[in-house]
């Protein structure tokens, strides 16, 4: 097969006609035939002018004579390249103004992100693991320490605790229990938090039983009464009213 090279003046095959190769590609060759026209042509169907012999030389050198030298398609071809070139730089600048990225390689910058994201995805979802891994030991704790001390959800400083007896701040539904009962669960808070207070060595719990017809916070004073090691008080008026009792042990 023969070499073709821009300037080369060739005929077609298969067909009438032919020009002046104008540019080569991996597949194609694009001869300017005399209107103009760069046609792309495969290599196989063109034959070199200056390959012919004989008649066949003879009976082709009705090539127009208007076609371009070689000297002058050279130069067309790299005009025709540094057009090309422009028109990239154009299409790149235009991308660079819509999308707002510099780098032609659009598509892999993406990828490298999107890589990226996942990997910080994958390390966000390990570290929520792990904290929920935590949260759920330190709730395991919480709740023993809570059975050993109730008190402690209840701590206004060291040593000192705040516990409202009101029934709404004990169950969740006191619409379903009877006054009988709302009565007996107070009562029962209320001891546990007594003995709590003792075993953990606490100096002061205020008991906010409120006021209604007096009958909790008589209940509760009696039995306070009862302790050698505690003394007891009304709260302070402008702080709970008349609804509370501030309750002391001594330390040994």
């Amino acid at each position: 097969m023969a070499t073709f090279q821009i300037g080369d003046k060739v005929k077609f095959l298969n067909s009438i006609g032919g020009g002046v190769v104008t540019k080569i590609t991996k597949d194609f060759v694009f001869v300017r035939d005399d209107t103009g026209f760069d046609m792309p042509m495969p290599p196989a169907e063109l034959i070199r002018m200056a390959d012919m012999s004989g008649v066949g030389k003879v009976f082709n050198q009705d090539v127009p004579g208007e076609l371009p030298s070689p000297e002058e398609a050279k130069r067309m071809a790299e005009a025709e390249s540094k057009a090309a070139a422009r028109e990239q730089e154009q299409n790149r600048k235009l991308k660079e103004k819509f999308t707002g990225r510099t780098d032609d390689r659009t598509e892999d910058k993406l990828l490298e992100e999107n890589i990226r994201l996942r990997s910080q995805v994958a390390n966000l979802q390990d570290q929520l693991k792990n904290l929920k891994n935590r949260l759920a030991q330190l709730q395991t704790q919480n709740a023993q320490k809570l059975n050993e001390n109730v008190l402690l959800q209840y701590m206004v400083r060291p040593g000192e605790a705040e516990v409202d007896l009101h029934i709404e701040a004990l169950t969740a539904h006191p619409e379903k229990l009877s006054d009988i009962e709302k009565h007996e669960l107070q009562k029962r808070f209320f001891r546990t938090c007594l003995n709590h207070a003792q075993l953990n060595g606490l100096k002061k719990v205020v008991f906010i039983h409120g006021v209604g017809r007096g009958v909790l916070k008589t209940e509760i004073q009696n039995e306070l009464d009862l302790y050698d090691n505690i003394q007891y008080v009304d709260a302070p008026m402008k702080l709970y009213g008349s609804g509370a009792t501030e309750v002391y042990f001594k330390t040994k």
